[in-house]
Order: C-alpha cells, then structure tokens, then sequence
C-alpha cells in the first residue's frame, strides 16, 4: 500500500518544471525581428514571448543559438526544453514536434530585389533565387518551377547576396525585410509581396509531451488575454 501511495505521488509530482530553475530555450539568433544578436545579446520578438513564458511557468529563460536545421533535432533529443525561433507549422514538422497555437500570422512571403522590381512570382522563371534554408520560403518557393534556387544559412547571407548582386532576389518574410529596413535605405531596393502567402509563428515542443505543451500554452493564452502580445506587437512593429 505505501509503495502504491509512493507511486502515485511521484507521478504527480514528476514533472518537465521540476528540477532547476531556468528553461533550456532553443533558438537561431538569425532572424530578425524575431531573434538575433544585438550588442552581444540575443534578442527579439520571439526571445520576449520565451521569456515571458518562462517567467509565468517560474523559471528564467537560457538561450541555446543554433543552426535552425538542428533546432528541431536538439529538441528531440530534449538538449532544450522548446524552441522559439520564429518557426512556422508543417505537416513535415508537425511528424516529428508539436506546436503551440499560431501567435502570429500573416506575415507574407516577398520578392526583395535591388536591381529590378519583380512584381510577380513567374517573373522570377531562370532567375537566381535564395532563401534561407528550413525557413518557410525555402519550403514554398521549392514547389516553383523553373527558378534557380539557391538556399542559404542566414538571412544576412540572403540580404549580403543582393547588396553584392550574386543573386537576382531573396525570398523571405517581410516582418524580416521590415527589421532591415531599419539600418538600409529603402529607396535602393525593390519589395513587392507575393499574394497568398503568409508566414505563422509558434513555439515548438517535444512529440508526445501533453503536459509540456499545455502548460505553454495556457502560458501564451494568458499573455493574449491580458495584453501582453500586444505590447510586444508593438514594441517590435509588427502590428
């Protein structure tokens, strides 16, 4: 009997929460607004939203910067607790993590380009094409035919290959264009919007964790509730 009482204790209490004080936070400092290095620091959009979550469940916020490609492998193999990395929802994903509800979404997919405007996706046919490689333009401008693809580790890369004319234009989100924007002059380059699209932003945790996953969430239900995504909206401009 107590061995049975014992048991049931410590199911109830055995939880992903218990133990240390800080949560393990997977990120790639390579996308801004929504994480990046800035003084030494990393920062963002989706950086405020972990640490806020993390503050709500108790804990403080440790970031762990990586190559995105291997966000999804470290979290599987539990090196971090969840990621926020400015990542989107796929089915492809979703077969092997599981996603809190979209925080934000549309935020379209656009052609950034300095020499000519291509104000349509078919003007972009034999022209030489980079995306980041995983992010979510590397996954639609795969399903296009006839363009030269070319993906990419960062977005700087992707912004450095236009600046250097290596590449006819970079496909990526706008919010991303947007935070560029900040320290480049506008006026010498060209962005249109390709209709249709629009990029989602979502934490990401282990398959198979329903504790794990619901605590985030009512963590970001409440943040929604009370104002707190606004006010993080807005002080990243993402309105």
């Amino acid at each position: 009997m107590f061995k049975k009482i014992m048991c049931v204790f410590l199911c109830l209490t055995s939880s992903w929460l218990q133990g240390s004080g800080q949560l393990t936070i997977g990120t790639n400092a390579e996308f801004p607004p929504f994480c990046y290095i800035e003084d030494q620091e990393i920062v963002g959009f989706d950086i405020d939203v972990a640490k806020e979550v993390a503050k709500r469940l108790g804990k403080t916020a440790h970031f762990k910067d990586m190559p995105f490609d291997a966000l999804i492998s470290d979290l599987m193999l539990g090196r971090v607790d969840f990621v926020a990395a400015g990542m989107s929802y796929t089915d492809e994903r979703a077969k092997r993590v599981s996603f809190t509800k979209s925080y934000i979404s549309n935020d379209p997919l656009v052609i950034f380009s300095a020499s000519k405007s291509y104000r349509d996706i078919k003007e972009l046919k034999g022209k030489n094409v980079v995306v980041v490689e995983g992010f979510n333009a590397d996954t639609w401008m795969s399903s296009q035919e006839g363009i030269r693809l070319t993906r990419l580790p960062t977005q700087a890369d992707g912004f450095m290959s236009i600046i250097s004319g290596r590449a006819d234009a970079f496909v990526t989100a706008k919010s991303t264009v947007d935070a560029f924007f900040k320290v480049q002059d506008p006026s010498k380059f060209y962005l249109s919007i390709i209709d249709g699209t629009g990029e989602t932003c979502a934490l990401v945790v282990p398959k198979n964790q329903p504790e794990r996953l619901k605590e985030i969430q009512n963590a970001l239900d409440a943040m929604e509730l009370d104002g707190t995504f606004e006010q993080l909206k807005t002080r990243w401009k993402l309105q």
